[in-house]
C-alpha cells in the first residue's frame, strides 16, 4: 500500500477532478478522501517504473511511475506518492502516447548506454580505489618516518647544542690563557 501525501491529493484534485480554485480543491479532498487514496493506490499498482533515482528537478532520489499518460512521483522507497500530472500537449491522447512512447525509447537506449559503460569502468575504477589505498597506506608511512626524522633531528639539535656550550666553555678557557700570556706585566 503506497502513503498518499496531502500535495498530490491537492493535486489530483486539479488535475484530475478538474477543481481550479483553492477553496474547491480544499472541498472536494476533504469529501473524497477515500476515492482519492483508492484511485492513486489504483494508477500507482497499473504503473512501471520507468526510472529509479536523483533527477534534475528533484535533489533527493525518487522513484517515477507511468501510468498511462500520467507522470507518478514517489519517494526513493516507492511507498509515498508525492505528486502527479499529465503528459499533455494539447494534440490528443494519440499524439501523447506517441509522445511517450518515443521519448520512453530513448530513455531505454541511453539507461542502456549508461549501464553498458558503467558495467566497463568496474574494473578500471576498481583499480583505482586500489591505488588510491595503496597510496594512503605509503602516506601514512611517510608520516611515520617524517616525525621519526623530525625527532630524530630534534635530537640531533640539542646535541649541537651542548657541544656549542662546551666548545663555548673551551673558548674562554683558551682566551683566559691567551691574557695570561700576553698581558703586560710590569715589574
Amino acid at each position: 500500500m503506497v502513503a498518499v501525501t496531502n500535495h498530490i491529493k491537492t493535486r489530483y484534485a486539479e488535475r484530475i477532478a478538474g477543481r481550479d480554485k483553492t477553496i474547491d480543491i480544499n472541498t472536494y479532498v476533504a469529501q473524497n478522501v477515500e476515492k482519492i487514496e483508492k484511485d492513486i493506490q489504483t494508477m500507482v499498482e497499473h504503473s512501471e517504473v520507468i526510472y529509479a533515482g536523483q533527477t534534475a528537478f528533484n535533489k533527493d532520489p525518487v522513484t517515477i511511475r507511468l501510468s498511462g499518460t500520467w507522470i507518478i512521483l514517489l519517494d526513493q522507497a516507492d511507498r509515498t506518492a508525492i505528486t502527479l500530472y499529465k503528459v499533455d500537449f494539447g494534440l490528443g491522447e494519440e499524439f501523447n502516447k506517441l509522445y511517450i512512447r518515443e521519448w520512453l525509447n530513448k530513455l531505454n537506449g541511453d539507461q542502456e548506454v549508461l549501464a553498458k559503460k558503467k558495467a566497463e569502468s568496474i574494473e578500471e575504477i576498481k583499480a583505482y580505489k586500489t591505488a588510491i589505498k595503496e597510496n594512503d597506506n605509503l602516506i601514512e608511512e611517510y608520516k611515520k618516518l617524517i616525525n621519526s626524522l623530525e625527532k630524530d633531528n630534534s635530537g640531533y639539535r640539542i646535541i649541537i647544542d651542548n657541544k656549542m656550550a662546551e666548545y663555548s666553555d673551551l673558548e674562554m678557557a683558551v682566551r683566559r690563557d691567551l691574557d695570561a700570556l700576553t698581558k703586560r706585566r710590569e715589574f
